[in-house]
């Protein structure tokens, strides 16, 4: 029996939220961010958007430059750490990188965050 696309995208989020180690988190992220790419989201400010990818990098119908793929994960490192310290980012500014706004509103809509 094949996989839908809505349980490839839960089952590849999940491989990232329950993934304790480092070396393939970054593998495991993009895998769940791909199976995402087309779908509508919607940064802070309510604004619609959605991506594609190509190769190692996200862009963003609302962007001409590209989101690499060591950003998003750097971004989510970043997150992850701020939570396990008990100091949670709490808005796509903390993360004070390229690309936040549209990074928070990915991993905060497939349920990363």
């Amino acid at each position: 029996m094949e996989k839908t696309l809505a349980q490839e995208r839960s089952a590849a989020v999940e491989a990232v939220r329950t993934y304790d180690g480092t070396q393939e988190l970054g593998d495991r992220l993009w895998k769940a961010i791909e199976l995402y790419a087309g779908q509508q989201f919607y940064t802070s400010k309510k604004l619609p958007f959605t991506y594609t990818i190509k190769g190692g990098e996200l862009f963003c119908d609302r962007k001409e430059k590209s989101i690499t793929k060591a950003t998003i994960l750097r971004a989510y490192e970043k997150i992850r750490t701020a939570e396990h310290s008990g100091e949670p980012i709490r808005g796509p500014k903390q993360l004070s990188m390229f690309g936040a706004p549209y990074i928070w509103s990915i991993l905060k809509g497939i349920g990363l965050m």
